[in-house]
């Protein structure tokens, strides 16, 4: 197009130069037009790499400039808020990393800065854009299981590094990172809302949430239970949804979706299917996609920062209700 999304990169850690960078570097209707870290010789590779001209060490030279039309923001958990707020306050569009803040608070202000300012802002849920999570929203969306009753979710692997490993208060853990994924994509699956939550979390002696287990009760009845730990010697991911007319699963790890139907006749016996193509960068280059089509037309994020907020408020109920040894309302 004659006028691509210029885009600027704010935070250049492993998730960007993977992921998010090649992705967009690949996106013909933006360009990568500046970046910055604060470890500027890694913001410099990644430039090099994708031939972006402007590179700085400061967030503020991306989000402040006037060359900049949306600014990706791919920062450490404790640093989304506030980089954020200053890309929403510059009239930037946003598309930030997941979980989007530290908790509900942070999210809200968040929301509400992007609702004055009338820019586009998305939460990075890649998971959302996996092909075989929207094969499984699309069977769902069918009606393949009859109504929902309980869904079974896990997601986790070995010990967390680096700030990751840090301190909850501080944006590691592993509810954060992986948990966040996890409570999205049953929300966004069965188009359903929390209601109450009752969780225990099991804590490091660093202040890290170990492993994590919590149940959902949902505004349409369902029940949602979910498992999320760093205490596992192999990497788990699955979404299990039962209903009244059948049941379907999917496993991540390998692209693997298991259903049985009552409604669809092709799936009345148990049927395995693999469906490919999930790794991070396609998943990612789908996402952004999305992400600058709704930022050049002013239309919705396709997964509003609305989003992002309920999740977060479902995690600080996990913590709470850990905490008080009771059901919170979310």
């Amino acid at each position: 197009m004659s006028n691509p999304l210029r885009v600027g990169l704010v935070g250049c850690g492993g998730q960007t130069r993977l992921n998010l960078a090649p992705a967009l570097s690949r996106t013909d209707s933006a360009r990568l037009v500046s970046c910055a870290d604060v470890d500027e010789a890694r913001a410099r590779q990644v430039a090099e790499a994708l031939a972006i001209d402007d590179v700085y060490d400061s967030a503020e030279d991306v989000t402040e400039s006037a060359a900049v039309d949306a600014v990706v923001v791919a920062v450490p958990h404790r640093y989304l808020k506030e980089v954020a707020l200053s890309a929403i306050g510059a009239g930037k569009h946003v598309f930030i990393e997941k979980p989007m803040g530290l908790n509900a608070a942070e999210g809200a202000e968040v929301v509400d800065a992007a609702d004055r300012r009338g820019v586009v802002a998305m939460v990075g849920y890649c998971m959302r854009y996996s092909l075989s999570r929207m094969f499984i929203k699309s069977l769902l969306d069918r009606g393949v299981v009859g109504d929902v009753s309980f869904v079974a979710a896990g997601k986790g692997g070995g010990p967390l590094g680096g700030w990751l490993g840090g301190p909850y208060a501080e944006g590691g853990g592993q509810l954060l990172f992986l948990g966040s994924h996890l409570t999205d994509q049953v929300l966004w699956m069965t188009g359903d809302e929390a209601g109450s939550v009752s969780g225990i979390v099991r804590w490091n002696a660093g202040g890290t949430d170990e492993t994590s287990a919590y149940t959902v009760r949902l505004k349409g009845g369902a029940v949602a239970t979910f498992s999320v730990s760093q205490a596992s010697g192999v990497g788990y991911d699955f979404v299990d949804v039962y209903g009244t007319r059948g049941r379907v699963r999917g496993d991540w790890k390998g692209d693997v979706v298991t259903v049985e139907s009552r409604v669809i006749p092709e799936y009345a016996h148990p049927t395995v299917l693999r469906i490919p193509g999930d790794n991070l960068e396609e998943m990612c280059y789908r996402e952004l996609a999305a992400f600058v089509e709704a930022a050049n037309s002013g239309a919705r994020a396709p997964i509003p920062v609305s989003d992002g907020l309920r999740v977060l408020r479902i995690l600080d109920a996990v913590v709470a209700s850990s905490n008080a040894k009771s059901w919170v309302d979310v």
